[in-house]
């Protein structure tokens, strides 16, 4: 794979958004995407603490063999981006991500016609608020994972899972959430408790899971209306769920889908999860497999290149 990275970065008030720019050669005008990451402390890549699967890196570099040009971006607060990460709300990540498009948009390496943003998780939500607001109007949103419920009855839904998955977990972790839900009870009681908290809170943090999150964050992500952003989205979608996303569930592509006035597509990839990778078991929220070395799901990949080749007039691709 012929692919060429630079690092190119994003002046906000007060802070730098560090990125890197994924193109398929040095020279040209190319399709771009922006790409927008799930939530969480993660970097361009994706990744927690720098470390991890890496499935947008991967994701730019697929697209570069596609002859699509990428660039993704530490978030504020994270890998090498400024600001404060426990202080950043939801409206903040989306108008950093506002932002990005505007100064991509008057570059002169892109292809201003066929400019997409690709969304994963958390990034659904984002590009899909975002779409009525930009300019130029994104060619097409490609949503992976998205979501139709609200950020809270997804946090409960996942809690549920815990308990359902709990009495079968082996191992240090089976003992240590065995021993934490002595303390706090329940887990799904216990998320339920803890969001009714967070809608009390002025600032701060919270804990969800292992992490700490901006409380500011988590109650302005409850509070988006997910069914009304996607009944406002101006351009085309394609929607692909994972068939063993147990954190977005893989019927909302098909429900979201139905939402939009745009035309719009969905897709559900044979046994992916919901980090891109295939598992051929049973899904599980706690998936003990080393999730780092997989390579993202091939029929994803050969879902968005045909898509892609549709995109820019050629034939001769059907997905796998």
């Amino acid at each position: 794979m012929t692919f060429f990275e630079r690092d190119w970065d994003i002046e906000r008030p007060g802070l730098t958004l560090k990125g890197s720019l994924c193109l398929p050669a040095r020279e040209g005008q190319f399709p771009l995407v922006l790409l927008l990451g799930g939530s969480g402390r993660v970097d361009r890549d994706g990744n927690p603490g720098g470390r991890g699967a890496g499935i947008y890196a991967k994701l730019a570099r697929a697209l570069a063999e596609f002859g699509i040009a990428s660039y993704r971006y530490d978030k504020r607060g994270a890998g090498a981006s400024g600001g404060d990460f426990l202080a950043t709300g939801y409206h903040d990540l989306v108008e950093d991500a506002q932002a990005t498009w505007e100064a991509l948009a008057g570059t002169p390496f892109v292809d201003h016609s066929r400019m997409y943003v690709l969304g994963h998780s958390e990034g659904t939500a984002i590009s899909a608020q975002l779409a009525p607001r930009l300019a130029p109007l994104p060619r097409a949103l490609i949503q992976l994972c998205p979501f139709e419920i609200s950020a809270e009855a997804m946090l409960i839904h996942q809690a549920e899972g815990i308990e359902r998955e709990l009495p079968g977990l082996s191992g240090l972790l089976g003992t240590m959430l065995r021993l934490m839900r002595r303390f706090t009870g329940p887990y799904d009681q216990h998320m339920r408790r803890k969001l009714l908290h967070v809608r009390a809170l002025e600032g701060g943090t919270i804990r969800l899971g292992p992490a700490r999150v901006s409380a500011r964050w988590l109650r302005e992500l409850i509070a988006v209306d997910i069914n009304a952003l996607y009944r406002a989205v101006p351009c085309p979608m394609l929607l692909i769920a994972g068939e063993k996303d147990l954190q977005c569930t893989p019927e909302s592509a098909e429900r979201l889908a139905r939402l939009s006035r745009a035309p719009a597509q969905s897709h559900i990839v044979p046994n992916m999860i919901h980090h891109l990778s295939e598992s051929e078991g049973p899904p599980a929220l706690f998936d003990l497999r080393d999730i780092d070395a997989l390579p993202l799901a091939p029929r994803l990949l050969a879902l968005l290149e045909a898509w892609f080749a549709r995109e820019n007039g050629r034939k001769n691709i059907t997905p796998a």
